[in-house]
């Protein structure tokens, strides 16, 4: 039996640092069609000025709850139980009331939020949406709102800050969308920043970039961080305590030191020996091509300078590009966000337009095929898409999401044999059954990633475009999915084209791997070859961001 988990922490005080925030009891409930769901019990923690808290756990365990609570920012259906109490700088958090938690946001708690397609908004610049956090928060002009954006966007490192800020969100990468995100949350400075899973987007070189500003922004202005995260290794090396999470509950809380070199709960022990194991099975001789590119282009036309004097540029986001994909082989293309990889990726199954090259499917031309032409091989060809509450439907039920393509593709005789195919798919992708009728918003962001993947697999297709189908999820359900999908390939001959910028999971799932940069390829060949001895400084420079830095 173990002893209860004590609500305060073990060196509360013992380091002279200012309390800024003290949560006790924080008590969530969520009414469901079936009754309610207790999404989080008694958590309590404790956070000083200048330092970082990382709250660790599985997809699901309530942590993004948890913060969300912190910002008052919970749906309709959440109850905030009555024992729960949240003291933030003097200030009583739970019987502030909404205008008030309106000027607390964004000048004294601010959030990065761990999907950054879906909070941004898709009508407005990125200009527009920084100014009016700055405008809300302070009164400047239009033009130093503008160059304070820039600003921000410069501390973040995405490249041409002035000519992002006329892009839409849906022009940029999905590393460059989280950045924006992060410029947003520490536009006003304040004094509590919670960052949800805010690396999770970024490939490993950008990753330590970004933590590594995350913290000199806080050292700089004596900002305390909560970090959300399934990442290990990024707890073990920006925080300074530690509280594990799982179904709802702390169980166990430590300085990062002693949790690391001493865990005293089984989960935290199962959490620390989770990582992606294994290499792929080995590929058979004679193999026929199903899928083949050859000088796929891809240019973006993009703008620069101000209304009355714009300047246009064309970025070649492909550039002259081959490849060749075996049946049954899974080919990594890896590289930092912005290098190509996702464009290159929907541009080889026809999901985006070229503008030059020749693309075969199967032996088959399909580079010269409209979208009518397309939809009778949509069903051989699937993708999991990076971001997965932007790719389901809000609207529709998890049933409705997964059935949809049986229908639109005339799969399965009747309404109950697509069903069953229907649970068979969640079933795989390590889902329960019984969630048919509910919705994505009621799904953690790894939760929804694998019923994005239940909806590719139930078309049982021949090949699959797999855009960075692991990075929402926690390690421990990483080696399921990659378990999962080396299984399928497996037992159904399937083709992957996994687009990623972990290179553990790469080195556990692929055959061979393709490095991009800038729209180029800069290295190919076997797993074991390019990652043991990679031939150019840039994938050494990824490998050892990878391997080097986390170990």
């Amino acid at each position: 039996m173990t002893s209860p988990i004590s609500n305060e922490r073990h060196d509360l005080g013992s380091h002279g640092r200012e309390l800024i925030l003290d949560a006790r009891n924080i008590g969530v409930d969520f009414k469901v069609e079936d009754g309610v769901v207790h999404a989080v019990h008694d958590v309590s923690f404790q956070l000083h000025k200048g330092e970082t808290i990382a709250l660790v756990g599985e997809s699901g365990s309530g942590k993004s709850v948890t913060a969300r609570t912190l910002m008052k920012l919970l749906t309709k259906r959440a109850t905030i139980l009555k024992d729960s109490r949240i003291t933030l700088s003097g200030k009583d958090i739970v019987a502030t009331s909404e205008s008030d938690m309106r000027k607390l946001r964004g000048n004294d708690i601010a959030m990065i939020f761990q999907e950054p397609m879906s909070s941004l908004n898709p009508v407005y610049t990125i200009g527009q949406q920084i100014c009016e956090i700055l405008h809300l928060h302070n009164r400047m002009s239009r033009k130093d709102a503008m160059a304070k954006a820039e600003a921000l966007l410069e501390e973040v490192q995405i490249p041409e800050p002035k000519a992002r800020l006329n892009n839409y969100p849906h022009q940029l990468s999905g590393g460059q969308r989280q950045r924006v995100m992060i410029a947003m949350a520490l536009a006003n400075r304040p004094d509590v920043l919670i960052a949800d899973e805010p690396t999770t987007a970024l490939d490993v070189t950008v990753q330590a970039q970004i933590l590594n500003l995350i913290k000199d922004l806080k050292d700089k202005y004596g900002m305390a961080v909560i970090l959300i995260t399934h990442d290990l290794t990024v707890v073990r090396q920006f925080s300074e305590y530690v509280y594990v999470m799982q179904n709802g509950r702390v169980q166990e809380h430590n300085t990062t030191e002693a949790l690391f070199a001493n865990p005293q709960h089984a989960y935290t022990r199962h959490l620390l020996a989770s990582e992606p194991k294994g290499v792929a099975l080995p590929l058979a001789d004679g193999h026929d091509t199903v899928l083949e590119g050859r000088n796929v282009k891809v240019n973006f036309t993009l703008k620069r300078g101000g209304f009355f004097n714009p300047d246009f540029f064309e970025l070649k986001a492909v550039d002259n590009l081959n490849i060749k994909l075996a049946r049954h082989e899974t080919l990594g293309i890896v590289g930092e966000s912005g290098s190509g990889k996702t464009t290159f990726g929907q541009a080889l199954i026809r999901l985006i337009n070229t503008q030059g090259g020749e693309i075969f499917f199967d032996g088959e031309p399909i580079h010269d095929k409209d979208r009518a032409a397309m939809r009778p091989l949509r069903s051989r060809m699937q993708i999991v898409f990076q971001d997965p509450f932007s790719s389901l439907n809000p609207r529709m039920s998890i049933r409705q999401i997964i059935e949809e393509g049986l229908i639109v593709n005339g799969i399965g005789a009747n309404g109950k044999e697509r069903i069953d195919r229907v649970r068979q798919a969640l079933k795989d992708a390590g889902m329960p059954e019984g969630i048919l009728s509910r919705f994505p918003h009621e799904f953690s962001g790894g939760q929804r990633q694998r019923i994005a993947i239940a909806r590719a697999i139930a078309l049982e297709p021949e090949f699959i475009l797999l855009d960075e189908p692991t990075s929402a999820l926690d390690l421990s359900v990483q080696a399921q999915i990659i378990d999962l999908l080396r299984k399928l390939q497996d037992e159904k001959g399937l083709s992957y084209l996994f687009i990623s910028h972990d290179l553990k999971v790469v080195r556990a799932l692929c055959h061979r791997v393709m490095v991009m940069q800038h729209g180029k390829i800069v290295e190919q060949g076997p797993v074991s070859e390019v990652l043991i001895n990679p031939q150019t400084e840039y994938t050494a420079r990824l490998v050892r961001a990878a391997f080097e830095i986390a170990a």
